[in-house]
């Protein structure tokens, strides 16, 4: 890892503001729906749990951090608020993590596919700094945050960052699908 480049520094306050940012707007989305839309969202959490339950989750949570999508697993909140917290964060948690992890195995050991170097094309340069500053942190922090946590995965499987290093960053999913269900539940209780 490279030390002492301002780059780096630069790279990461822009992520922490627009993680921070994001954050906000996302609670503030999310109040918006929750209040126009209570009864939709009750429709839909109850199809939601009824259809697929915590497999389809689990499904969901995997899929989305492994490959690299425009979407997140924030979307699940509006629809599972009802759900018993402690099976349902740690379902999102873990396989949020594991999907993670498994995208970082794909961009490791299929580096020279077309397709992996233009899924990461536009955060590239930014994410490879961080990663090449911070390692496996890079991927922690992604993880904590609204930082593409996906695609920081598949940028440390690309410049092969340690696997067990990278495996233990991911589990910083587990506290952040903790925090962000607790501000999304907060962000309800305040505005109804």
């Amino acid at each position: 890892m490279k030390r002492n480049n301002p780059d780096t520094h630069e790279v990461l306050w822009d992520a922490v503001k627009k993680g921070l940012l994001l954050t906000a707007v996302l609670i503030f989305v999310y109040i918006i729906v929750y209040v126009l839309a209570f009864e939709q969202l009750n429709h839909w959490g109850m199809l939601l749990s009824r259809r697929f339950g915590l497999a389809g989750i689990a499904v969901f949570s995997f899929f989305v951090d492994t490959i690299i999508l425009p979407t997140s697993v924030d979307v699940l909140f509006p629809f599972v608020m009802s759900w018993s917290p402690i099976p349902l964060l740690a379902v999102m948690g873990f396989c949020s993590a594991l999907g993670g992890f498994f995208g970082y195995w794909i961009a490791r050991s299929f580096n020279r596919w077309g397709y992996i170097q233009r899924s990461v094309d536009s955060y590239r340069e930014r994410g490879e700094k961080l990663v090449d500053r911070y390692g496996p942190l890079a991927v922690a922090f992604a993880g904590l945050t609204p930082i593409p946590f996906s695609t920081v995965c598949w940028i440390a499987g690309l410049l092969k960052v340690h696997a067990g290093w990278t495996l233990l960053a991911c589990t910083s999913r587990l506290p952040r699908m903790v925090l962000y269900y607790l501000l999304f539940r907060g962000g309800i209780r305040l505005f109804s």
